[in-house]
């Protein structure tokens, strides 16, 4: 779609879409996620859709928030329980992987402490909170290559404390 993106376009191009499709008249319901934008298109298709008698149940039940993101920000919220757990642990992964020397120590810290390395160093996107898990997995099986990691480098300010590791352990196991 051609800029600009905005509420009103977006409809005129989802509407054309439906009607393209032969599906303009069979719409129940549009599943968006909770956007304050969406809500102004939602608005306008719906009256679109209602004008034309096309929509099922007068559009009652027509914007269906989307569950996954709904999810999406109940985790979000409570994994700011853990907020400084997380921050030590994203920043201790980013350190490692910043640059291949680095990249290189751990792995030798790795060794030392006798870890398997097959699972690797994952790093999450904020706005994802089954990779913030990933992340945490991936870091708690590491733990002692952190810790050894802080003695043998100097640079290494994040190593996350005995609290911060039990709170990413706790929001793994539960």
């Amino acid at each position: 779609m051609k800029p600009p993106h905005t509420s009103v376009e977006l409809e005129s191009v989802v509407f054309d879409c439906l009607k393209q499709w032969g599906i303009d008249k069979k719409i129940f319901s549009i599943t968006l996620d909770n956007a304050s934008a969406n809500n102004n298109f939602q608005d306008i298709l719906k009256s679109h859709l209602c004008v034309h008698r096309n929509l099922l149940c007068d559009g009652e039940f027509f914007h269906v928030r989307c569950c996954a993101h709904t999810l999406n920000l109940i985790v979000q919220d409570g994994l700011k329980v853990i907020d400084r757990a997380l921050h030590s642990i994203r920043e201790s992964i980013k350190y490692v992987k910043s640059s291949d020397g680095r990249t290189l120590k751990f792995k030798e810290c790795i060794s030392d402490v006798g870890i398997n390395m097959s699972m690797g160093l994952r790093l999450d996107l904020t706005t994802r909170w089954n990779s913030t898990y990933l992340m945490l997995e991936s870091a708690i099986k590491y733990k002692k290559a952190f810790e050894i990691l802080k003695v043998v480098d100097r640079n290494y300010k994040n190593c996350p404390s005995f609290e911060e590791w039990n709170g990413g352990r706790k929001y793994v196991n539960s």
